[in-house]
């Protein structure tokens, strides 16, 4: 049960406002010129600022008081060169504290943890993430509150919340804290308190700190792109993937120049698969769920990491540490010990007592160091009992009723009409062409309109019932053919190859705002295609970029997008269709 934050009249709160695509000035110069020979819309002239480096740290600004905002309480849940250990925080009046919160007894009692700063901000403020495995963040929404949560986002959904006095950070705050009670409804906790403390200076914490930002820079931080990501993932729909998956997802990625090679490795893969699963997951079966997919990639990247530091500490190269190997990594991490304290934290990761430390081992050691009071849980191996059928039937019902549950629009229904619609095209199957014209054109005048166009899709093609691709996609038909208002017959063909890539394209990157046009760099290009399944190295995306971008300025339009995706995946579609005309 989701409970609205109430003002003293009982009205809700207003919500923080999501930020929409800012719309596309007209640029000068020709835009995309598709195989149809035609110009469509210009693309703008200047590109997008790029985004700061990686692991840079942010720095946070005062902002005026903000106003007010709802809240939901939320459920719990050769050898390469070395790695860069991050640097420790610098001293004076510009380090930032870490956050003690303590007190609470009630349901999201997990919120009584050590806070430590992250490097990026949010709406301009400091952020502070738990030490705890799962994933618990300390924020301001930009508004009038400090939340605490398990994702960086506007704060709606939480495990509790301080009103803002504004104050540069929670502790300053008079209080009292708000927290979900066991009926879920919002209330008082007078025994909450909120204080400072010396935040870590361990090189693990500090790696530890920086993944949040690292996402954050490769576009991994806002729901948006999680929710593009996920249904290229989940490609049937049944919002659960598993292991094969995940590491499928990976190779594509890096292959494409989109993630770090360093992701793209078997061991770091799986610890993250067996981590999200175990720990972060509430029902423990062996799926991950789309609600557990933000955990996923926090785990890829943080093992993606300390994998890639195991691996260079291993300088035998047989999977495992040595003694002496794992003494001469610490002191390149600046963790200075002793021989005796050498052999006693050996031997406290050396669980089986082999003599080697292999790296399920070393990811156990860091848990403890990052989080003292740590879970034994987070290596435990993969539980042997498969609970996925029982839970698959728990939560989407049995097979008379799991057909309602795969209803929804997925990748694998626009893979089986696209080949349904490609194979007519392609064959130039005049008589099929004609009987779906003639169902289209009922009146035989040889030209139709949007509204017959729209008649069409829902009788025939219920999946690209997307009105806003729908009316691009026949705007696009119309600029490639004479310019009039109408299709006609001979250009029937090419308005099916984009009736079916516009809605597919829109679909998959939730473009749904018909007033703007979203512009697209090389780099968002390049995630735009990887997202659909085209493979290409880092020359092949940038010469196919500059067929688009064909002023140079460096963006274009998703329309020009779309537009050139059908031309590559459909080039038949763009031929006139003839039938006796």
């Amino acid at each position: 049960k989701l409970q609205r934050t109430l003002d003293p009249t009982g009205a809700p709160l207003e919500a923080d406002s999501m930020a929409s695509p800012a719309g596309s000035p007209k640029g000068v110069g020709g835009g995309y010129v598709g195989l149809a020979g035609k110009t469509n819309r210009q693309s703008p002239a200047q590109p997008k600022p790029s985004g700061k480096k990686f692991f840079q740290h942010s720095q946070g600004s005062s902002t005026p008081r903000p106003s007010p905002e709802e809240h939901t309480p939320r459920h719990s849940n050769g050898q390469a060169a070395p790695p860069q250990a991050p640097a420790a925080a610098p001293s004076g009046s510009g380090t930032r504290a870490a956050i003690v919160i303590s007190g609470c007894t009630g349901k999201y009692k997990l919120i009584n943890e050590t806070y430590e700063p992250l490097q990026m901000t949010h709406k301009d403020r400091p952020c502070w993430r738990a030490r705890s495995s799962a994933p618990v963040y300390l924020f301001h929404t930009g508004k009038s509150r400090w939340v605490i949560s398990k994702r960086i986002n506007d704060g709606a959904r939480c495990y509790a919340f301080v009103p803002d006095n504004g104050s540069s950070d929670p502790t300053q705050c008079p209080g009292p804290w708000m927290c979900c009670s066991e009926d879920n409804n919002w209330v008082k906790d007078e025994n909450i308190k909120c204080a400072t403390a010396q935040a870590s200076n361990d090189q693990f914490t500090l790696l530890r700190s920086q993944v949040e930002d690292e996402l954050a820079q490769y576009g991994l931080m806002d729901d948006k792109s999680l929710r593009q990501m996920w249904r290229k993932l989940d490609s049937n729909g049944n919002n659960v993937v598993s292991l094969a998956e995940i590491d499928a997802l990976v190779v594509d990625m890096t292959k494409a120049g989109l993630w770090p090679d360093w992701l793209n490795n078997k061991e770091s893969i799986r610890r993250a698969y067996e981590k999200t699963i175990k720990l972060d997951s509430e029902d423990h079966d062996d799926w991950v769920e789309k609600e557990e997919f933000h955990s996923l990639l926090l785990n890829l990247f943080w093992f993606g990491h300390l994998h890639e530091f195991f691996e260079h500490l291993d300088t035998s190269h047989d999977g495992s540490l040595s003694r002496e190997e794992f003494s001469a990594g610490m002191t390149q991490l600046g963790i200075e010990l002793s021989r005796d304290q050498v052999d006693k934290e050996f031997k406290s990761i050396d669980l089986d007592n082999s003599g080697q430390v292999r790296f399920t081992e070393f990811c156990a050691y860091v848990r403890r160091r990052v989080q003292p009071d740590h879970n034994p849980a987070f290596d435990a191996d993969i539980v042997p009992k498969d609970k996925s059928t029982d839970t698959m039937r728990k939560k989407h019902g049995d097979q008379a009723t799991h057909g309602q549950f795969v209803a929804k629009k997925t990748l694998a229904d626009f893979d089986k009409l696209e080949k349904e619609i490609k194979d007519i095209v392609k064959a130039n199957d005049q008589a099929k062409l004609s009987k779906m014209w003639k169902r289209l054109d009922f009146n035989g005048n040889n030209i139709v309109s949007l509204a017959e166009v729209d008649k069409m899709v829902n009788e025939q093609f219920p999946l690209l019932n997307h009105k806003p691709a729908l009316m691009r996609a026949f705007q696009a038909t119309l600029r490639a053919g004479n310019g009039d208002e109408w299709v006609q017959k001979h250009e029937f063909k090419m308005l099916l190859g984009n009736l079916f890539y516009f809605n597919k394209l829109f679909w998959l990157f939730d473009q749904v705002d018909e007033d703007h046009d979203r512009r697209m760099t090389l780099k968002e290009f390049q995630w735009c295609m990887s997202m659909c399944g085209v493979k290409m190295s880092q020359s092949k995306s940038e010469a196919e970029f500059k067929k688009i971008d064909v002023n140079g300025g460096g963006i274009v339009l998703f329309d020009e997008f779309c537009r050139y995706f059908t031309d590559r995946e459909c080039p038949e579609a763009m031929q006139e269709f003839v039938d006796h005309l």
